[in-house]
């Protein structure tokens, strides 16, 4: 079952606009939520005005193409988004030619599809028992059928709900869920995990292990951290050390597994956050790969097992990145839909989800073993 987010709008006031014009200033260093926070500050609430704003952000890069006479972020850009259709042929032309090779027209067409998942916390409460509550409530959602902890939801928001505010359910990607699948965490072990903010791979990982591993997660970022810790918290995770450091130079020992969630593009979650063609740059995409490849071979240099992921479409964030380590790769998936670009010599060896096909945000996924 697919959302769909593209239904015919209410027609938004005059100060809406405004204030989805504002926004619009402040979007290429900025978040949607933040900076429709920002565009919003010392006004009056206005409601259904994020959601329209959302809606300006996915059709945008369509008006920017069809009426290039027209300022993209100016009252004009913002009138013609609201009556428009997000389409993903119109992303800027450097991230379209990246993709487009890969992904083909169907790919492409279905770049903005996505579910929404939400994960059922059994380190707060019994599974059947939080399921039931929810199905009593009149909650909308269906049981995936890979996860037995896992949900597709449709409604409400799932942030409006008493269980997300306790942590008996947690929003996560399928696709995220599939990253420490691969992991495949097992009791007693010691897991390094470097990118772990907010905690979502890190409370699953002791979800599975019912918190009997051992987690080191590092995150570069002290508000990421402190975000994490409090969430962690929340959720009822345990035997976690989240600590505040560089993973391409933190120094690895004792440990039994890796898991790298590389800071990237988050060109994979463009289904998501559709901020992302505007933010996005070719230099940080290649700062990104530098520091990627700094993480990984950092972490090669432990001798254990590595499973590396990135929220990313872009191949030089993932098959390029892990070619040098060919030889050590471990197959990941026997599904044909899900290997790697074909365009890579380790493709049949690597994962990937793509948004087209999965409903989930797009991730590139493989396991190193030295």
């Amino acid at each position: 079952m697919k959302s769909n987010r593209w239904v015919k709008s209410p027609s938004p006031t005059d100060e809406c606009k405004g204030v989805i014009e504002r926004a619009l200033s402040f979007i290429n260093n900025s978040s949607p939520e933040a900076s429709f926070k920002r565009a919003i500050r010392g006004r009056p609430n206005l409601p259904g005005c994020y959601e329209l704003y959302l809606k300006v952000l996915w059709s945008l890069p369509r008006v920017i193409r069809v009426y290039p006479h027209v300022k993209p972020f100016s009252r004009e850009a913002v009138e013609l988004a609201l009556n428009a259709k997000p389409d993903p042929f119109s992303l800027p032309r450097w991230i379209f030619e990246r993709m487009y090779p890969l992904l083909g027209d169907n790919g492409m067409a279905g770049l903005y599809s996505r579910r929404s998942w939400v994960r059922v916390n059994t380190l707060k409460g019994d599974r059947d028992e939080i399921i039931e509550s929810l199905r009593v409530k009149g909650y909308s959602f269906s049981l995936d059928e890979d996860f037995d902890f896992l949900l597709n939801w449709i409604s409400p928001k799932p942030s409006s709900t008493d269980e997300f505010r306790e942590g008996l359910i947690i929003p996560q990607d399928k696709s995220s869920a599939i990253v420490v699948s691969v992991l495949n965490p097992k009791p007693g072990e010691n897991i390094l995990e470097i990118g772990g903010s907010p905690g979502g791979k890190t409370s699953l990982i002791q979800q599975i292990t019912n918190n009997s591993s051992y987690v080191v997660s590092l995150d570069i970022s002290e508000k990421r951290v402190n975000l994490q810790r409090r969430l962690l918290r929340l959720w009822g995770v345990e035997n976690v050390d989240v600590i505040l450091a560089d993973g391409s130079n933190f120094r690895v020992r004792k440990v039994d597994k890796i898991l790298i969630d590389a800071p990237c593009s988050n060109s994979g979650t463009i289904n998501v956050d559709p901020s992302i063609p505007f933010r996005l740059t070719k230099t940080e995409l290649n700062k990104l790969v530098r520091i990627q490849r700094e993480i990984l071979k950092n972490a090669f240099s432990s001798g254990v097992e590595i499973v590396y992921s990135t929220c990313s479409l872009f191949p030089e964030e993932g098959e390029k990145q892990v070619e040098i380590y060919s030889k050590y790769l471990e197959k990941v998936t026997n599904d044909p839909a899900h290997f790697g670009y074909k365009r890579s010599k380790v493709w049949m060896r690597v994962m990937r989800t793509y948004p087209s096909l999965d409903q989930s945000e797009g991730f590139f996924i493989s396991k190193i073993k030295p």
